[in-house]
C-alpha cells in the first residue's frame, strides 16, 4: 500500500516538473521570439478603421500601405475593418488596449484626444486645410489627427431625377422649398429623399444631423449653441425638428423599406434615378459611382429653417487618422503617418471620396471630377461642424438614432422622443463634467 502511494506521489512530482519546465520552454521561447523581432525591426502596425472592408476608403489605405511596406520591409501595416466600430473603440478606451493608429470619425479632440499622441509638430501641420483646421483643433491649440480629407456636406442628389421632376437645387432655400422639390419628384413615381433605414440606424441619425443646425445653430437669430453646450437647453425647442421628420414619414419622402432599410441601398437607388436625395457626405455620390460611374450626382447646401436664415454646409473629419500614445511603435507609426502625409496619398484618398484634401499646397489638388463646381458653390457658404459632435455630449448619437427609428416605426411620439432625449442629455452631460 505504502509503495503504490509512493509511487503515485513521484508520478504527480515528476508531472508537475514536466509541466514546470514546458512552462519556462514556452516562455523563454516567447522571449526570444520578442527579442528576435525587435533585433530584426519586424513589427506589425495596426490602423483600425471605421469604413466597411469593401469601402473604397479601405481599399485605398489598403494600397498605401503595401506601398509603405515596400520601401519599409520591416514594418508590416495591417488595414483593418472593425465591426461596431463605436463600441468596439469604446472598449478598448477602457482596458487601454488600443491599436497603434485608428481613424476618429469626427471625435479626434471630443472622445480620443487624451489617447492620441498631439500631432501639431508634425512637418505635414502647417499644410492642414483651414476647412477643417478649426474642427480638429483644441482649446490649447493641438491638433491629435492627420486629416487626409474633409467632409464638406450637404445634401447630395441625381442631378438627372431632379431636371426630371422640374427642381431646381439652386432655387431650394429652406425647409419648406425641400417639401415643395420632394413633391415634385413623389409625382415622377421616384423616392424624394432615401433614408437609408433601421438597420443601419446611423443613416436615420443622419437626418437628424442634417436638419437640427438649421432650427437650433445656424441661424444667428434662432439658436441655442450656448445652451447646447452648457447643459441647459430645452429640449422642447427640438420639436421642430422632431416634427420635420414626422412630415417627411407622414408624406411618403422616404424609401417604403426605411424600417428595414440599409446604408448600402442608398448609393445604389442615386445610381439607379430611383431616388432624388440622400442626406450624407459626398462619399455617397463615390458609393453611387461604383454602380453608374457615368451618373450626373451633385450636391447643394443644407436649406434653412427660417425665411430670412442663410443656407449652410457641414464640415468635418471624414479620413482622420491618429497614433495612440502608448502605442510599442510610436516611431514606426509616426513614420507611416508622414508616408500617408505624401500629397498622391492624399490625393488618392480625397479623389475616392469625392473630398476636398485635407492638406493644401504643392502637389495636393482638388480631383472631384464633375463634383468640382459643387465644391466651388459649397465655398460661399458658412460651414457649421456636425450637430452631434460639436453640440451634444458623447453618447448623444446613438440617442438620436434611436428615437429617430422610433419615429419612423411609429413606436415613439414626439412627446416620447423629446422626454428621452431630454434624459439622455442631462445624464450624459453630467457624465461629462
Amino acid at each position: 500500500m505504502l509503495k503504490k502511494r509512493f509511487l503515485s506521489m513521484t508520478i504527480i512530482i515528476l508531472m508537475i516538473l514536466l509541466l514546470y519546465l514546458t512552462g519556462c520552454g514556452n516562455s523563454s521561447t516567447t522571449t526570444e521570439k520578442a527579442n528576435a523581432e525587435k533585433t530584426n525591426g519586424s513589427i506589425t502596425l495596426t490602423l483600425a478603421v471605421n469604413f466597411p472592408e469593401t469601402d473604397v476608403t479601405t481599399q485605398n489605405l489598403k494600397t498605401i500601405a503595401k506601398n509603405f511596406e515596400q520601401e519599409n520591409p520591416n514594418i508590416r501595416v495591417n488595414v483593418t475593418s472593425l465591426p461596431d466600430y463605436e463600441a468596439t473603440m469604446k472598449t478598448k478606451m477602457a482596458a487601454n488596449d488600443l491599436p497603434d493608429m485608428w481613424t476618429t470619425h469626427g471625435w479626434s479632440v471630443m472622445r480620443y484626444s487624451g489617447y492620441l499622441l498631439p500631432l501639431q509638430d508634425q512637418p505635414w501641420a502647417s499644410k492642414i486645410n483651414p476647412l477643417i483646421k478649426p474642427i480638429i483643433t483644441d482649446k490649447e491649440g493641438k491638433i491629435y489627427v492627420l486629416p487626409m480629407d474633409v467632409d464638406v456636406a450637404g445634401i447630395a442628389f441625381n442631378k438627372d431625377v431632379l431636371d426630371k421632376a422640374g427642381v431646381d437645387p439652386d432655387s431650394i432655400k429652406t425647409w419648406d422649398d425641400f417639401k415643395v422639390a420632394c413633391d415634385k419628384i413623389k409625382a415622377i413615381g421616384k423616392i424624394p429623399v432615401y433614408l437609408g433605414g433601421s438597420k443601419d440606424d446611423w443613416t436615420v441619425g443622419n437626418f437628424f444631423d442634417w436638419v437640427a443646425p438649421s432650427f437650433l445653430v445656424t441661424d444667428d437669430n434662432h439658436n441655442f449653441r450656448k445652451e447646447l453646450k452648457d447643459g441647459t437647453f430645452d429640449w422642447n425647442n427640438y420639436r421642430p425638428v422632431a416634427q420635420l421628420f414626422v412630415d417627411f414619414i407622414k408624406a411618403g419622402y422616404f424609401n417604403k423599406n426605411a424600417n428595414e432599410g440599409t446604408w448600402q441601398e442608398v448609393g445604389e437607388a442615386l445610381a439607379k434615378g430611383e431616388a432624388g436625395f440622400a442626406f450624407f457626405g459626398n462619399y455617397v455620390i463615390g458609393e453611387a459611382m461604383k454602380y453608374n460611374p457615368n451618373g450626373n450626382y451633385g450636391f447643394m447646401p443644407l436649406p434653412a429653417a427660417y425665411k430670412d436664415g442663410e443656407r449652410t454646409v457641414i464640415v468635418g473629419e471624414r479620413t482622420a487618422i491618429g497614433v495612440w500614445k502608448d502605442s510599442k511603435y510610436k516611431n514606426e507609426a509616426l513614420k507611416f503617418l508622414e508616408y500617408l502625409a505624401k500629397p498622391e496619398n492624399i490625393n488618392l484618398v480625397a479623389k475616392g471620396n469625392m473630398t476636398p484634401t485635407g492638406l493644401v499646397g504643392d502637389g495636393y489638388k482638388l480631383d472631384a471630377g464633375k463634383l468640382s463646381p459643387y465644391f466651388e458653390n459649397a465655398a460661399k457658404y458658412k460651414g457649421f461642424g456636425y450637430f452631434d459632435r460639436e453640440y451634444l455630449p458623447n453618447g448623444m448619437w446613438d440617442s438620436l438614432c434611436k428615437t429617430g427609428t422610433g419615429m419612423l416605426a411609429g413606436t415613439m411620439s414626439i412627446d416620447q422622443v423629446i422626454a428621452q432625449l431630454k434624459a439622455d442629455y442631462q445624464r450624459l452631460y453630467q457624465q461629462q463634467k
